[in-house]
């Protein structure tokens, strides 16, 4: 029998006698998702366009700049898809059990997950972050997926999760995990 116990719309925690499973469901605003449909699509055609030219006849200094175009069009296309369907499919999974921490990134049926054995974990802490305003602002824009709260320190790595939460909910997550970690 587990007790589940919640903690905002998005995180729900469920416990067993010696076992913990957090899930932490993304952060989904339906406006700025729109805003970020009409960007994929708008963009997009940017793209489409600049390929058109790519196969135009024009000389190798155009077509070289078309390309570094491309280049970062590619990058910056696959990232905003990413945050799209991050944003409406993605959720983190932290489970503690049988002396392993479990972390599990999906979005859909795909994702990433990493094992720790506890013992081989220095601290589960906030995570810190000592980057500059601009880089802040930058991270923590709709479209990017990079704002982590939460850290697992090992000896020469650190692990980040728990994305897009505040400081009341990663402070109750801290807990919950401090709590069978001992």
């Amino acid at each position: 029998m587990y007790e589940i116990i919640g903690m905002g719309k998005r995180i729900e925690v469920k416990k067993e006698k010696h076992k913990l499973e957090i899930i932490i469901k993304a952060f989904y605003d339906a406006g700025k998702q729109k805003m970020l449909f009409a960007w994929i699509i708008l963009f997009s055609f940017c793209g489409i366009a600049i390929v058109t030219q790519f196969f135009q006849d024009y000389e190798a200094n155009y077509k070289i700049i078309f390309g570094v175009y491309l280049a970062f069009w590619l990058f910056f296309e696959f990232k905003v898809i990413y945050a799209y369907r991050w944003r409406r499919l993605g959720e983190e999974k932290i489970s503690i059990e049988n002396n392993q921490i479990v972390l599990s990134k999906t979005i859909g049926k795909r994702g990433v997950t990493q094992q720790f054995n506890l013992d081989q974990i220095k601290k589960i802490d906030f995570l810190k972050n000592d980057g500059s305003s601009f880089l802040n602002a930058m991270n923590s824009s709709y479209w990017n997926i990079n704002k982590y709260h939460l850290a697992i320190y090992l000896e020469k790595t650190i692990i980040p999760f728990a994305i897009d939460i505040n400081n009341k909910e990663a402070k109750n997550i801290l807990n919950e995990l401090r709590k069978l970690k001992k």
